[in-house]
């Protein structure tokens, strides 16, 4: 613009300069001759004065434009420019001359005061590696008037390099000639510090991705899967899982194994909640099962708008299916444990494995015996599965070809992913209108690897898993395997300890059982007592194998006469028991006995020739007679006996007049029970006296009943039959508890050497639990166990030598003393003796009559308390009646004695008052006599 108006000016002057020359020559007259050349010469001059004038103001309007313009963009952009450590410049072309803001300066590190430098000294700071790229975009954008951006590398101060990023744009005069550049430049030094870091960190997470199981996954706002890194497809095996992008996660092809709560994971992903370890299983083209594992998070935006989930993935088939195995080995243990009948244990089997891998259900195939063919037992699935198992035949053929028939040659489990493979097996399940594609079947062997029977399950998806289901199907074999011939050994054994060996008839134990349960349950039964006539003769005489071979008859014969609701046992020897249940009419009862009867005399053909017996049946009715099995069998058994005292072969019913102690035993053992809990039954107390010291060292506990009609009952009445009852332990430890509840009320400080003794059975001490539970009692009552005496008999003692032996050291081991009762009355040796750990010996009654004058329980006497103190034990005495006794007993070392000589067995409350009246007593006796008197003695 400056040059154009200079030129102008030029011009003009020019042209006057011209026109006053031609002028003069045209005009000389008017003008002189000076003028011709003067006037043009100063005009000329003028105008070159005037062009440069010109120029300098053009040039200084320039100036002051730049500078305005770079003071008003400092004023607009110096607070950002501070901020962002940006600056802005001008470069004048034509000037070679850099005009910087005070940002630009602090870019470059230059004082602001300072003019900016010039382009080469400025270009000399740019990075050499930088320089020829810098110069050449420059070049570029001058030359082209285009827009330039770059970075590069600076060098301010001479030693610190920064990183800048310039952008310029290219500002051009009238005629398109490029005459700036005008930009900004930044510092961006930390920025490319942390791009390099992220950039580091990306490539490292990209290469940690790589190479760990784990991949990444994105999903888009309507849960489509937008992204999947590589990993993926090489955790499983392909390209294929991409193709799974676009779809959300249930449109894949996925599988039931392992079952997939896929209602609850679309909740979760409709509430945008996080999730963790999400598990479901995908197939592949091949029709391979991956199990997979997803973990995500829901993205919003700044808005708080959701974006789609991110999360991580990664295959754990061989885990998951290595839990499954166990899994399925734990369920099957557990449901092994819990059911006892082996229908069971399938049926809640075929319910897990089917639980487990996600198939529609299954049933369990038999073979029929002796036959090529299969029968459907255990089954359980979907309604249409169970519809479709209940209509097939009741005998499925098994052809050598066919599934079943390959699984029963081979053994071997077959696993069929695609039931169109098997056109005949899927026909014969129905499979296509189930919605069926896969099956499995897996034999169950025995011990000789024969095939028994098979599992076999049917499924909706199927899949590739060969080792899976081998592995499966050794453990399911093996497993069943094992638990069928345990349970085969078991119903041997459980047989064998429940039936005669002989004749295959139930013993007593299974006969009482049967009875005990009848009766519990209030159901009227009858109990047959059989005892054969006259069978001693046949087994002397023909020998024990023609023996053998009538009781076997006879068993036959049983079953054949009695109905199939009965039971026929046999008891031992030739006696037999035969059951009625349900039956109360005594018609009918002795209608069928007596058809036992006619069946026992038709002839026996033995060695040729035809022998006779006959039989003696006793019949109990309950609850008649009795609610008792035991005692229903002896009513049964007196009742048989009136029959072969009367002459044989016939029927008598128990007229309950039996007046022989043992039955009155087994009538008043029957009814303890009902007096234990009526209260009837109380312990009272003998005190133990040692003589020397005039002290009770200890009180026995004795059972008393208090019958409502027969009054006062000691022991003897009733605890044998009682004990032979299950009613031992009840009745052992209800003294226990009760003696000891006693001490307690007696005062443990008061009497505090004053122990107490129970009898128990030996019944009792061989019980589990036994010593806890006794234990539990002392520990319950805060009792030493020192105070507490446990008494058994002799004959308990030598019963299961070694365990008893254990027992009594447990007992001892507690604080709890142990005495022998009764001792001298049983059939222990001494050598047995002298290793029981045993702490006294009560001396049976039986030698304490008559001392001092019988010599021979004198002399036992001596030998006994002789022995117990070379052994180191406490002797005592029971069942003193007489001052002769006592000092007869105290002759021979016997000091600590009981009888009622000293006192009868006391109810609590009299004890008490005995035990209170000992220090008078005491005291009593150690009074000075009179004179002449005699001190008393005791």
């Amino acid at each position: 613009m400056a040059h154009r108006r200079g030129w102008l000016v030029v011009g003009v002057t020019l042209a006057l300069a011209v026109g006053l020359h031609l002028a003069a020559k045209l005009l000389p007259d008017t003008l002189g001759g000076a003028a011709v050349f003067a006037l043009p010469l100063a005009l000329m001059s003028l105008g070159v004065v005037a062009f440069l004038l010109l120029n300098v103001v053009e040039q200084l309007g320039e100036e002051r434009g730049i500078v305005r313009r770079l003071s008003e963009l400092q004023g607009q952009y110096g607070v950002a420019e501070s901020l962002a450590v940006l600056g802005s410049w001008v470069y004048d072309i034509a000037e070679e001359r850099y005009y910087w803001s005070d940002g630009a300066f602090r870019v470059f590190g230059i004082d602001p005061s300072q003019p900016a430098p010039s382009p080469k000294a400025f270009f000399i700071c740019v990075h050499p590696d930088d320089q020829s790229r810098w110069q050449a975009a420059h070049r570029r954008a001058i030359k082209h008037g285009t827009e330039v951006r770059i970075e590069y590398r600076y060098t301010k101060n001479g030693a610190e390099q920064v990183w800048v990023r310039s952008v310029a744009r290219a500002e051009t005069d009238r005629t398109g000639r490029t005459v700036r550049l005008a930009g900004i430049v930044q510092d961006i030094t930390t920025m490319r510090a942390m791009a390099q870091q992220l950039a580091a960190s990306e490539a490292k997470f990209r290469d940690l991705t790589q190479l760990s199981a784990d991949w990444v996954w994105e999903t888009d706002p309507e849960h489509r899967l937008s992204f999947v890194s590589d990993s993926a497809c090489a955790a499983l095996g392909g390209d294929w899982v991409k193709s799974g992008i676009g779809k959300r996660r249930w449109e894949v092809r996925t599988t039931d194994f392992p079952k997939a709560d896929w209602e609850r994971h679309r909740a979760d992903l409709s509430a945008n909640r996080p999730f963790e370890a999400y598990e479901f299983g995908l197939l592949d083209p091949q029709g391979n099962v991956h199990l997979v594992s997803l973990s995500g998070r829901p993205i919003f935006d700044e808005t708080g708008r959701f974006r789609g989930y991110r999360g991580v993935g990664r295959e754990v088939t061989r885990e998951r299916q290595q839990q499954l195995l166990l899994q399925l080995e734990g369920e099957m243990a557990s449901i092994m444990r819990e059911q006892t009948e082996p229908e069971r244990v399938i049926t809640a089997l075929i319910i897990t494995l089917c639980g487990l891998m996600g198939w529609s259900g299954g049933a369990h195939l038999v073979q029929i015996p002796g036959t090529r063919a299969l029968t459907v037992r255990e089954r359980w699935g979907s309604p249409t599965l169970m519809r479709m198992l209940s209509e097939l035949p009741a005998q499925l053929p098994m052809s050598p070809d066919g599934v079943e028939g390959r699984a029963w040659a081979t053994g071997q489990a077959i696993w069929l992913h695609d039931l169109a493979a098997e056109p005949e097996f899927a026909l014969r399940y129905q499979a296509s209108a189930l919605g069926q594609n896969a099956a499995f079947i897996a034999p169950i062997m025995d011990e000789q690897h024969n095939v028994l029977s098979a599992l076999l399950c049917f499924g909706s998806v199927g899949f590739r898993a060969d080792t899976l289901m081998q592995q499966l199907a050794e453990i399911l074999s093996r497993t069943m395997s094992l638990y069928l011939q345990r349970k085969s050994a078991e119903k041997r054994l459980m047989h064998a300890s429940l039936h005669d060996a002989l004749t295959g008839l139930p013993n007593r134990v299974y006969l009482t059982h049967q009875l005990e349960e009848a009766l519990k349950h209030e159901r009227a039964a009858a109990v047959l007592y059989v005892d054969l006539d006259r069978y001693k003769i046949i087994n002397d005489t023909l020998g024990h194998s023609v023996g053998d071979q009538v009781l076997i008859e006879v068993a036959r014969r049983f079953r054949e006469s009695i109905r199939a609701t009965d039971v026929a046992g046999r008891i031992g020897g030739d006696e037999f028991i035969l059951l009625l249940l349900d039956l109360k009419d005594r018609a009918e009862i002795e209608r069928l006995a007596r058809k036992v009867l006619a069946a026992i005399e038709k002839p026996f053909v033995l060695m040729n020739r035809a022998y006779f017996l006959s039989a003696s049946i006793g019949v109990a009715v309950a609850p008649d007679d009795g609610r008792d099995a035991h005692l229903l069998i002896k009513c049964a058994d007196s009742a048989m006996y009136r029959v072969k005292s009367e002459g044989r072969n016939d029927v008598r019913f128990f007229a309950g007049d039996l007046s022989d102690e043992r039955s009155d035993q087994l009538q008043l053992g029957a009814e303890f029970p009902l007096a234990l809990q009526r209260g009837e039954v109380d312990l009272y107390y003998q005190p133990v006296l040692a003589v020397g010291e005039r002290r009770i060292v200890g009180i026995e506990g004795l059972m008393r009943w208090r019958h409502p009609i027969r009054g006062l009952l000691l022991p003897e009445k009733f605890l044998p039959a009682a004990e032979q009852s299950n009613l031992v332990r009840e009745i052992g430890l209800w003294a226990i508890r009760r003696a000891l509840d006693d001490r307690v009320e007696l005062g443990l400080d008061k009497f505090e050497d004053v122990a107490i003794s129970v009898n128990i059975s030996p019944r009792q001490l061989a019980e589990d639990g036994f010593l806890a539970q006794l234990n539990a009692l002392l520990t319950e009552r805060n009792v030493p166990p020192s105070l507490l005496r446990l008494e058994l008999t002799e004959n308990a003692l030598i019963d299961n030598s070694d365990k008893t032996v254990a027992l009594l050291a447990e007992l001892r081991r507690l604080g709890v003393k142990v005495i022998i009762d009764n001792f001298g009355t049983g059939y222990a040796s001494l050598s047995y003796l002298k290793n029981l750990p045993v702490d006294g010996l009560k001396i049976d009654r039986t030698f304490i009559r008559g001392l001092p004058e019988d010599r021979g329980n004198a002399a036992i006497i001596q030998a006994i308390t002789t022995l117990a103190g070379k052994l180191g034990l406490q002797a005592m005495a029971e069942g003193v009646e007489t001052a002769a006794e006592m000092r007869a007993l105290r002759t021979f070392d016997c000091d600590r004695m009981q009888g009622s000589f000293i006192c009868d067995p006391l109810p609590l409350a009299q004890l008490r008052d005995f035990l209170d009246s000992l220090p008078q007593l005491r005291q009593m006796h150690l009074v000075p006599p009179a004179r002449g008197s005699i001190t008393p003695k005791l």
